[in-house]
């Protein structure tokens, strides 16, 4: 399992701070991970889990809960596993930024499948525009990081 919400949610079980910092608009919610990663942002944001829990307290939590087989599964994957933090964080905010080009691409298709059927409204066909712009812009920070 490679996608990025799988990632994503193995390196918030590693440190649930991380959960704060996601935009949870972007995360998809057709599969068990993005559905648990949202659970865990949730119960960050609310205060129900502390930000410092360790990954037993934290599938513990959701023991109970349509989230707990799919945490416990991942956690398990996680516990004799070694992290270099530096290449850790690298590869958070690629994540993140992967999310947010993968939710642009999304509405770039939407749009563009739009125009081909019914046309696009002056305020739509702009939109389009700010979204072609905004993938370059991501497209050129992922190269600029490459380096």
């Amino acid at each position: 399992m490679g996608s990025t919400v799988g990632t994503l949610l193995r390196l918030v079980l590693q440190h649930p701070a991380r959960a704060a910092r996601l935009p949870v608009d972007l995360i998809p919610t057709e599969n068990a991970e993005g559905q648990a990663l949202i659970g865990i942002i949730d119960a960050m944001s609310t205060g129900d889990l502390a930000t410092n829990a360790g990954l037993g307290a934290l599938v513990e939590q959701f023991r109970e809960t349509p989230h707990g087989d799919t945490l416990a599964r991942v956690a398990g994957e996680l516990v004799d596993a070694e992290f270099d933090e530096a290449v850790v964080e690298l590869l958070f905010e690629d994540s993140v930024r992967k999310l947010h080009a993968d939710a642009i691409g999304r509405e770039i298709a939407a749009l563009t499948a739009k125009e081909r059927e019914t046309g696009l409204a002056p305020i739509e066909r702009h939109r389009l525009a700010e979204l072609l712009i905004e993938k370059m812009n991501l497209v050129n920070l992922g190269k600029v990081q490459d380096v």
